[in-house]
């Protein structure tokens, strides 16, 4: 007999409804996304929630979510919203350190690439 463990995911919070679906797929990928913003100021931030959509025509994808520290909007996706473009790189090792610098909660304008060394 098969046994089926059904979620409303609705009745979960934020944060638990964002644990349960990270952990559905292990190992993941991280993505480190650079973007740009319309006065210049640089942008890197690491995603996890990133993957290949399509090979034709060749799509990835990553979901600059809205911070989970504080609900407000991530500077990757504001920047995206004034220039459309970003560069998406896969971490590797030799980067995770670099990765989690980046990752810290900097205030808008602070360059990712000086504090983590890239």
């Amino acid at each position: 007999m098969n046994e089926f463990l059904s979620i409303d995911t609705s009745t979960l919070s934020s944060k638990d409804c964002y644990n349960l679906l990270s952990n559905l797929i292990i190992p993941r990928p991280i993505a480190l996304v650079s973007s740009i913003s319309k006065s210049g100021v640089e942008n890197l931030a690491p995603f996890s929630f990133f993957n290949i959509f399509s090979a034709n025509p060749p799509i990835v994808i990553f979901a600059p979510n809205n911070s989970g520290r504080d609900g407000t909007p991530k500077h990757t996706y504001l920047n995206v919203k004034e220039v459309p473009e970003v560069v998406i790189n896969v971490v590797t090792l030799e980067m995770v350190e670099k990765m989690n610098v980046a990752a810290a909660p900097w205030e808008q304008g602070v360059n990712e690439f000086e504090k983590a060394g890239f």
